[in-house]
């Protein structure tokens, strides 16, 4: 399912962050991701930065624990929905609208470096120049980082068992071990009223194949995959 095109990805990340934001409320429900950070990442006071925030969904497992967090995101478009819905905590987040490729302008080091569902676009839409933005990518975030890197990245959408979708992610993950990161798997099934709300919500995400599948199996959990891998400086 990661063979949609970029661009269609692209068009909801910059237009659409009200169906973003209703795809991933789905996403995780048994909250393993919060229970899987809350468990391994010490937050407490610590200063963050976000890169591919989103609407949020992974900067609202940990912000009442921290002291500060920099939110960093490519679309003024999600940054706004991001702004709703963490409004409850404003007091302590600064926003920067940035695209990944310029990661090397930020100047100031945080404890914690952290990116859901969001380096692996950079690297899978520069394929032909993978090698060099994965050890730019991970070379800006060590030298932004005091702490800790975590890498939270797909490991599969309506599958079986965890597997890398496509052929530039699965170099990309191993590229990180290689790095020194350790990985983690955890599942962060989507749950849905029914398989129609659920046909209708994967669909304009993940393209006419998932939605026909979740509808000739008349699925309301879609099984998923996540990995995060962590990488102590």
């Amino acid at each position: 399912y990661w063979s949609m095109k970029m661009n269609q990805m692209f068009e909801i990340y910059n237009n659409y962050a009200d169906l973003y934001d209703e795809l991933v409320n789905h996403e995780d429900y048994n909250n393993n991701l919060r229970t899987f950070l809350n468990d391994n990442i010490v937050w407490k006071n610590k200063s963050v930065y976000e890169f591919g925030v989103g609407t949020g969904r992974v900067t609202k497992n940990y912000i009442d624990k921290v002291a500060r967090a920099v939110l960093c995101d490519n679309s003024e478009h999600m940054i706004g929905k991001a702004k709703t819905n963490l409004a409850f905590a404003n007091d302590k987040i600064n926003y920067l609208c940035i695209d990944h490729k310029d990661i090397g302008k930020i100047i100031e080091k945080l404890d914690i470096v952290i990116e859901g569902w969001s380096f692996g676009h950079l690297i899978v839409n520069e394929k032909n120049d993978k090698d060099l933005w994965i050890r730019k990518i991970i070379d800006e975030s060590i030298r932004l980082a005091n702490d800790k890197i975590i890498i939270i990245e797909t490991l599969g959408t309506n599958v079986n068992k965890p597997i890398p979708p496509g052929e530039v992610l699965p170099y990309f993950y191993e590229k990180l071990e290689l790095y020194g990161f350790k990985k983690n798997i955890i599942e962060t099934d989507y749950k849905f009223h029914d398989y129609k709300e659920a046909s209708r919500i994967m669909g304009a995400f993940f393209g006419e194949n998932m939605k026909n599948n979740i509808l000739d199996n008349k699925y309301s959990v879609i099984k998923e995959y996540t990995g995060i891998w962590i990488l102590e400086i």
